[in-house]
């Protein structure tokens, strides 16, 4: 996996992120319960002492009362105690106004008190306690620096969470990135066929397992493309070449360009060139890493000019004429039967949708262009027209010539763009980069 899961896109859903995100969610749920119910507890706490000092000191002060008859001194320098509201200042009046027995709290000045009524035994007055309580309890300063700290206990608990969820990414993502190491680092020739061997009975050895039987159907699979492609090299060569120098002693016998059985020999002799040129292009494809000589080179222009001349006969019986423009005379170092292929797939797609008019075939330093003006081809085909077995409207062939153009200029890095409009014609650029001249 290497950085990959560092990609912001690829972080999102990688399984390493998922593990990391749940270990820092699962901290931040727990450090913010915790420090909420820290912060809750604290308060509760408080007031509940408070309260039960409160209570506490009431019944002490009736305790007193019943015993000697006066108000003892309150155990506490915050604690004031009235009998009846006749001594009472005014704020005091004012925090009471309206309690029934009981605890109460109320609030002069910004200060907090707790506040105990009680009904004295046998009597009609009220006993008052005032618990002044500001400076005991937790102020809001007090409360803000415990809640900072709380925060900070939160954060804390997120990046333990970071870290441990990093380091069990790491333990449980080893064996997956190990897997993948070892499926990248194959090819056609040297598939991972033992994988399962190198991990565990868990659910990585069960994906290993999986793709270990899936790599010995894929190497059996390519061993019979293998063998197919070399049987048919030699059984398709063979009757090639038997054709050919049997067209060959055949025109020698005949001599006479002028008799009507030599342009019949000359068709026959063209087939078997283009099928020798399909064949070596078919095998070549078929490898995985196929070697381009770079010591053979041909010229375009010649080639071209070759191609055209040897399809002329398709427009025999056409109003349709095919014009080469030189711009440029570009030189390529790939095998010339890839480029014979390419190019006369699309000149001869060119004349098969062009019943009258002009096909142009330019040859440009970076590119080769066939324009026509034929039929054209709808905008909603224009991208299916290069995958295999789509056939244009009109098309005699299997749909495999544009396919096969696609599949070269994939192999060489070129780029191949199609333009057309119905009714007005195609043009196709086959753009490659040719070497410097010297």
């Amino acid at each position: 996996m290497g950085t990959d899961w560092l990609n912001p896109m690829t972080f999102r859903h990688s399984l390493r992120s998922r593990i990391i995100i749940a270990f820092c969610l699962f901290g931040a749920v727990l450090g913010t319960v915790y420090a909420t119910a820290v912060y809750i507890s604290l308060d509760l706490i408080d007031d509940h002492l408070v309260n039960s000092r409160l209570t506490e000191e009431v019944e002490h002060t009736i305790f007193h009362l019943q015993r000697y008859s006066d108000l003892p001194q309150p155990t506490s320098p915050y604690i004031t105690t009235y009998i009846g509201k006749e001594t009472m200042p005014l704020y005091v009046l004012d925090m009471i106004d309206g309690l029934n027995e009981g605890l109460h709290e109320a609030y002069s000045d910004e200060e907090e008190y707790h506040i105990a009524v009680q009904k004295l035994p046998d009597q009609e007055k009220l006993l008052y306690l005032l618990y002044e309580v500001s400076a005991l309890e937790f102020t809001e300063k007090r409360k803000l620096n415990i809640g900072v700290v709380l925060v900070a206990g939160v954060v804390l608990l997120i990046a333990l969470g970071l870290w441990i969820g990093w380091l069990t990414s790491r333990k449980v993502i080893a064996p997956v990135s190990h897997l993948a190491e070892q499926v990248n680092a194959s090819g056609p020739d040297n598939l991972p066929t033992n994988l399962s061997k190198d991990f565990y009975n868990d659910e990585v050895g069960v994906l290993a397992k999986a793709l270990e039987q899936a790599m010995q159907r894929v190497e059996a699979f390519v061993e019979r493309e293998q063998q197919f492609s070399r049987d048919a090299s030699h059984e398709l060569r063979t009757p090639v070449t038997v054709i050919k120098g049997a067209v060959e002693l055949l025109k020698r016998k005949f001599g006479n360009p002028e008799k009507s059985v030599y342009r019949p020999l000359e068709r026959i002799e063209r087939s078997v060139t283009n099928m020798e040129n399909i064949i070596e292009t078919l095998l070549w494809l078929s490898r995985e890493e196929a070697v381009i000589d770079q010591e053979e080179s041909f010229a375009v222009v010649a080639v071209t000019h070759e191609i055209i001349e040897q399809n002329r006969y398709l427009i025999a019986n056409k109003p349709i004429e095919i014009e080469l423009v030189t711009e440029d005379e570009p030189q390529l170092n790939i095998p010339a039967p890839l480029f014979q292929i390419a190019l006369m797939n699309l000149i001869r797609n060119a004349i098969q949708h062009t019943a009258s008019g002009k096909i142009s075939v330019i040859v440009k330093h970076d590119r080769v262009v066939v324009s026509d003006t034929g039929s054209g081809i709808e905008t909603d085909d224009l991208k299916l027209v290069t995958q295999r077995h789509v056939r244009g409207n009109g098309s005699k062939g299997f749909g495999l010539g544009l396919s096969i153009v696609k599949r070269l200029c994939h192999r060489f890095g070129w780029d191949f763009n199609i333009e057309s409009e119905v009714g007005h014609g195609t043009t196709v650029q086959l753009i490659f980069n040719p070497p410097r001249k010297k």
